[in-house]
């Protein structure tokens, strides 16, 4: 007779395994079998569940965290935004200070690029 093809039942099983008459005192050691099997089955998804909820804790705590700092950011943001459309806030030197700023780079980049132009006339 073929195999069947497909899911095969627990009383399909059975069958199979017992035979003939003398393979009742197969039954204990079967049943032991398919005890240790189940048991082995159940530690195996018992640490994968402790496994994956594990991992859904670490992720979870990653996202409360990383929405805080979104959160962080934005307020920062918000209060940057609001002091620089507050002109009381502006400092009444800045043109000064950025012009003084850019002198030394003025000079050090005319400096610069002389000696690159005596240079490109060797």
């Amino acid at each position: 007779m073929a195999a069947p093809v497909g899911p095969v039942s627990a009383a399909q099983a059975i069958g199979e395994y017992l035979q003939s008459p003398d393979d009742l005192v197969k039954i204990s050691a079967f049943r032991k079998k398919l005890e240790k099997e189940k048991a082995s089955i159940d530690a195996r998804l018992k640490i994968g569940v402790k496994e994956q909820l594990q991992a859904t804790k670490v992720g979870l705590k990653k996202y409360l965290s990383t929405r805080d700092n979104v959160q962080a950011i934005k307020d920062e943001m918000m209060t940057i935004e609001k002091e620089c459309g507050d002109p009381s806030i502006r400092v009444a030197t800045f043109d000064q200070i950025s012009r003084v700023s850019r002198e030394p780079y003025k000079k050090t980049f005319a400096h610069k690029d002389a000696g690159f132009n005596g240079s490109s006339k060797l």
